[in-house]
């Protein structure tokens, strides 16, 4: 078995078992019952690279010769469950400072369908965003009476554009218009009117809101 390391508590702990074990990597885990020496090392992987995989590793080791003290894995465990939260924290950050250094105000159109009819072709093609029209980069610094104005212009072109449908969500039956990426998206009509905010929302915009 090639060197192995791990950051995370779980997976250094794990390797120190198997270092301590005086035993070959193979031969500790056939003892613990593994069969299948790949297999087994698929599961240690996991647990190295990612701080977490399949439990029956820990309940074979457990229940071996080699367990692990109760209190010190609890321990270890929970140091882990602190290092998990953090490196998701952070990959949600980073993924978050993505998408808002990449945001452009849009028009995305909202579909007839939320479900689409042809799902793997749907994603293949984009999905719904080339139905949509990009706007003015500047355009959440306007007026707001001037962005009305001008959304009012755009979105009957757009929807005439696309004759008003779809590719697999049906027909377009209004937009959403969102100017920053903390902003709230704005429901309009196919003619670019808003919709007032008394009118409940459609099972479709309220997936792309969620999106």
């Amino acid at each position: 078995m090639k060197t192995r390391h791990s950051t995370y508590p779980i997976g250094k702990l794990l390797l120190h078992v198997i270092d301590q074990s005086g035993l070959d990597p193979k031969t500790c885990f056939a003892e613990l019952g593994f069969t299948n020496f790949s297999k087994a090392i698929e599961r240690l992987d996991r647990w190295l690279g990612y701080g977490e995989g399949n439990a029956l590793l820990l309940e074979r080791l457990q229940s071996s010769r080699f367990a692990i003290d109760a209190n010190l894995l609890r321990q270890v465990m929970a140091e882990n469950d602190v290092l998990l939260q953090r490196k998701r924290e952070a990959a949600t950050k980073h993924e978050e400072n993505a998408a808002r250094k990449g945001f452009e105000p849009r028009l995305e159109v909202i579909p007839e369908f939320s479900r689409p009819t042809q799902i793997t072709m749907f994603s293949l093609t984009g999905g719904n965003r080339r139905f949509g029209t990009g706007l003015p980069n500047g355009i959440s610094a306007w007026p707001w009476d001037d962005q009305l104005a001008y959304l009012k212009r755009v979105v009957p072109e757009s929807f005439a554009k696309h004759q008003g449908r779809t590719y697999f969500t049906g027909k377009i039956v209004g937009y959403l218009y969102r100017a920053t990426f903390d902003s709230e998206p704005v429901q309009l009509t196919v003619t670019g009117d808003l919709v007032t905010q008394e009118e409940p929302l459609s099972l479709a915009v309220s997936y792309l809101r969620l999106r």
